[in-house]
């Protein structure tokens, strides 16, 4: 009976001292796992974090006038009679963002200030800013804000989105639907996120974490009030499904911003496709890994460098091509100039081209025809003429102004351009390569020649372009 009782006595010393061993593993590893606050803490660490996130409201141009009656004689009869009330009203955007330096530069989504003529950014005590634009990029759609708050701000702490777990706490901060600062909590759903219409060249992080309009451009963060991510999306056909740009994407674009004030990316030149099932039996592939070339683009970096349309390119700088989407994905993340070396399947063979990359072209630049009838519309809401003179030299008029535009209270019908930012404009040509050089909301010095009573005048004339 002694015997069976020191037993007993050593197999509890044993286990207590196992569970010892245990707890200290655990303490040991924990903090490993990034977790320090838990969802019982939750009420701190919003505290901390509120100050730094931000309410962004915006104020635009509107778009046209409002139709009174339908019939253009009798609009222009009401609106001499009543004036200014039956004008379109300026559109207001609201949605979110947060403090990225403690100097004044807040980041949110590029949609969320496009086509902004002016920004506020607001914080939770209800301090305003008036906000200037750093710079964007639309396809990964963030921007970059600057305040002059004449205080030094606090500022999210920057995680890394590459560590996140399925399934582990976020932490969603915004201004949903112009409630004012809200949270909400939910997990990581999914990782990795393709989503149709918001480009290829973001990897979302999914959450159900709850989000709504106005969400956009605030932050996602982990338990440790780190930022993980950036609200951006909701799914249009589903409940509780929201998309955030990884934090790793937001600190890789927003610092070239913040350096170059713009985001270059290399420049590839093929239109790929996905390869589905049929297609590799058809083309005797052993799985669907690639992307299919379908078109290569004249005069791109792949056409001089040999790339064929056919060719599935398996590999770019040795990283493995897995889904179509990975491609222009790897080629935005390298330089232009760069010499990026692709791996080829051509006719069941493996070879490698070496390609120089080129710079991704600007939407915005058209084509020779394209550009004398819309480019300068686009970009200040004019159009123009060239008018030949006796001397068998041009000089190029404006022809037409478009209500509510940048040029409508600066410039009239009529106007001789002269100059754009210093330089002589002679001809459609000479205004067409200046206009192609302007970025979004830049201003620009226009010198003019306008007809007078007295004789010709010459004005400068400041326009901020859309």
């Amino acid at each position: 009976m002694k015997i069976d009782n020191l037993n007993i006595l050593i197999i509890f010393i044993s286990i207590v001292k196992l569970s010892k061993f245990i707890l200290f593993i655990f303490a040991l590893v924990f903090p490993l796992l990034g977790i320090s606050y838990e969802i019982s803490n939750l009420p701190e660490l919003i505290d901390e974090i509120n100050p730094s996130v931000v309410r962004i409201e915006t104020t635009g141009e509107p778009n046209k006038e409002i139709p009174l009656t339908g019939d253009p004689f009798f609009d222009d009869f009401f609106k001499r009679q009543f004036g200014d009330n039956f004008k379109s009203q300026p559109s207001v955007g609201l949605g979110s963002g947060f403090v990225y330096h403690k100097s004044g530069l807040i980041v949110t989504n590029y949609h969320v200030i496009d086509r902004a003529s002016e920004i506020e950014v607001v914080f939770i005590d209800d301090k305003r800013f008036k906000a200037e634009i750093v710079g964007f990029d639309k396809r990964t759609d963030l921007a970059l804000l600057s305040i002059n708050a004449n205080e030094i701000l606090g500022e999210i702490a920057l995680g890394k989105s590459k560590d996140i777990k399925i399934g582990q706490w976020v932490v969603a901060i915004g201004n949903p639907l112009g409630l004012g600062t809200t949270v909400t909590t939910g997990i990581v759903s999914a990782k990795g996120r393709y989503v149709d219409g918001l480009g290829t060249y973001v990897d979302f992080i999914q959450t159900d974490a709850a989000l709504n309009k106005g969400n956009s451009g605030g932050p996602l963060l982990n338990l440790d009030g780190e930022l993980i991510g950036v609200n951006t999306a909701i799914a249009a056909r589903g409940q509780g499904i929201g998309f955030a740009i990884p934090s790793d994407t937001v600190y890789e674009i927003i610092e070239q911003i913040r350096i170059d004030g713009k985001v270059a990316r290399g420049w590839l030149g093929v239109q790929v496709q996905s390869i589905t099932d049929d297609i590799a039996e058809s083309l005797e592939l052993s799985s669907t890994n690639g992307a299919l070339v379908a078109a290569v683009v004249n005069n791109s970096p792949a056409q001089g460098a040999g790339i064929l349309q056919g060719d599935v390119i398996l590999s770019i700088n040795d990283k493995k091509i897995i889904s179509m989407e990975d491609l222009p994905r790897e080629v935005g993340r390298i330089k232009p100039g760069s010499i990026a070396k692709l791996g080829i399947l051509r006719n069941s063979k493996k070879i490698m081209i070496e390609v120089r990359l080129g710079e991704i072209p600007d939407k915005k630049v058209l084509s020779k025809k394209d550009k004398k009838s819309n480019l300068s519309k686009i970009k200040f809401g004019f159009d123009t003429k060239e008018v030949k003179e006796a001397n068998n030299s041009f000089k190029v008029i404006i022809s037409k102004i478009y209500p509510n535009s940048q040029a409508s209270p600066k410039l009239i019908i009529g106007d001789q351009i002269l100059e754009i930012n210093r330089v002589k404009i002679k001809n459609l040509e000479d205004l067409n390569n200046e206009l192609v050089k302007i970025n979004n909301k830049q201003s620009c010095l226009f010198l003019i020649k306008r007809k007078s009573n007295s004789g010709d005048i010459s004005l400068y004339r400041s326009i901020k372009s859309n």
